[in-house]
């Protein structure tokens, strides 16, 4: 059932191609080409800045042939037929109402079996194209899985006879900043803040090199 599954999901994406090249046209730089082409193997947790939804849409086709996960709203789960779209899709629920943690664990447990998960750090849509403050789950998330974050960055430029600019930053190993094998509760807003930088940094990249290209 689910080579079934993973058969029509390729099939999906294949066919939403034309959709790609006509509304996204987009354009991808690497912070190290060389170092962000071993991004998408294995388990590796993907943090994005969000606009809205089409961002996920946008780096499902980034990361193809390899199906994304992602951590979404309970928005999307309470009608029976968009949750079986989110099902299939790779939708791991998390619930602002209730704020139940239980999707940290299923995205370890994802990540775990080497595949690669989304989830927006900022919570919501920006309104005003700014990153916001990182909620810092995802800090967890990657340490329990013991996998890379690696940060995809893009300029929200969506529409027909527009072009969307997408940066890929170098994979950024939490434990790297720690002092030993274990983690403290002082270290996670600490590492958020470091991963937040690293996003902020990447921003002001892709409009240098958009600039470069006009």
């Amino acid at each position: 059932m689910k080579a079934i599954i993973e058969f029509f999901r390729i099939l999906g994406v294949i066919s939403g191609y034309p959709f790609n090249w006509l509304f996204f046209k987009r354009k991808t730089y690497y912070e190290d080409k060389k170092a962000c082409r071993r991004c998408f193997r294995g388990g590796n947790l993907i943090i994005s800045n969000h606009y809205n939804p089409l961002d996920y849409v946008a780096n499902c086709f980034v990361v193809f042939p390899r199906k994304l996960y992602v951590v979404a709203s309970e928005d999307g789960f309470r009608n029976p037929f968009r949750k079986y779209g989110m099902i299939f899709w790779g939708g791991i629920q998390a619930n602002r109402v209730t704020g139940n943690m239980h999707f940290v664990a299923e995205s370890v447990r994802t990540l775990r079996r080497g595949k690669l998960v989304q989830i927006f750090p900022e919570g919501h849509n920006t309104d005003d194209g700014t990153i916001k403050e990182f909620y810092p789950s995802y800090i967890l998330i990657a340490l329990r899985a013991r996998c890379p974050i690696v940060p995809v960055v893009s300029d929200g430029n969506y529409g027909f006879f527009k072009r969307l600019h997408v940066i890929i930053g170098k994979p950024i190993d939490l434990y790297d900043y720690l002092a030993g094998d274990k983690h403290t509760r002082e270290d996670i807003p600490r590492l958020n803040e470091i991963v937040r930088g690293k996003v902020l940094e990447l921003r002001e990249e892709l409009e240098k090199r958009k600039g470069k290209k006009q």
